[in-house]
């Protein structure tokens, strides 16, 4: 990570390039399972590790890039974006188990696995503004899904944030052509979430990936979260 960056553009543009070398990764990956030299499950797994990756650079990104400005609850709030990414990640493996059943060449994993990359940026953009949005630009929510263009603009009140969804030169699907006429801007108040137990451990296992010093006291730190490691542990290897 670069020194914090003040300056939202910025930050926009330096998500951007990790995205693209997140993209690199993901296309260089899956091109190994369609040669064959990588098998299914390593490659699930490396697809998993990756997206914890990409995602964790996206929400320091969005805090500033600063990893010492990310605390507990921070790591914690990652929790609900990779439990959706690994069902869809589960989804495309069984895709590609089917096609090399059948005999069928591999080489659209390449193209689609990038598209995980592009869908991790969402987190920028969540953790880039205080409040739950509705929509974020390449969460999959719109016509477009993850090849969305658009951004946001944000201003933070005392007690409130205003959004506007910011459409780029560039041709959109009706769902952005909508979001950009309606918020304009959007006002959310400032208000607290609650947290569910598994979202808690995906943060826990987060906050483990970015400070592997930590990794020998990782049962102690479920303990004071007062989760049961070894299910949670077991869950997570089911691919």
């Amino acid at each position: 990570m670069p020194d914090p960056m003040q300056n939202p553009n910025d930050r926009r543009r330096y998500a951007n390039a990790l995205r693209l070398a997140s993209e690199r990764r993901m296309e260089d990956m899956t091109q190994q399972l369609a040669n064959g030299t990588l098998s299914l499950q390593d490659w699930q797994l490396a697809m998993r590790e990756e997206l914890r990756r990409s995602a964790l650079e996206q929400y320091v990104t969005g805090k500033g890039g600063d990893p010492a400005n990310i605390n507990q609850a921070d790591y914690l709030a990652l929790g609900p974006e990779l439990k959706s990414q690994y069902r869809y990640l589960n989804k495309f493996a069984a895709a590609i188990d089917k096609a090399a059943k059948d005999g069928k060449p591999l080489d659209f994993a390449v193209q689609r696995a990038k598209l995980y990359a592009r869908s991790t940026q969402a987190v920028f953009w969540k953790s880039e503004i205080p409040v739950q949005l509705p929509q974020y630009p390449r969460d999959g929510s719109t016509a477009c899904k993850s090849n969305c263009k658009c951004r946001l603009r944000v201003q933070h009140l005392e007690d409130a944030v205003l959004v506007w969804w910011q459409l780029s030169p560039a041709e959109h699907c009706e769902d952005c052509l909508a979001l950009a006429r309606k918020w304009n801007p959007l006002r959310l108040e400032l208000k607290g979430e609650d947290v569910q137990e598994s979202d808690i451990a995906q943060g826990i296992e987060l906050m483990l990936l970015e400070s592997p010093e930590l990794r020998p006291v990782a049962r102690e730190l479920y303990v004071i979260f007062d989760i049961a490691h070894e299910d949670w542990q077991l869950e997570e290897c089911l691919c």
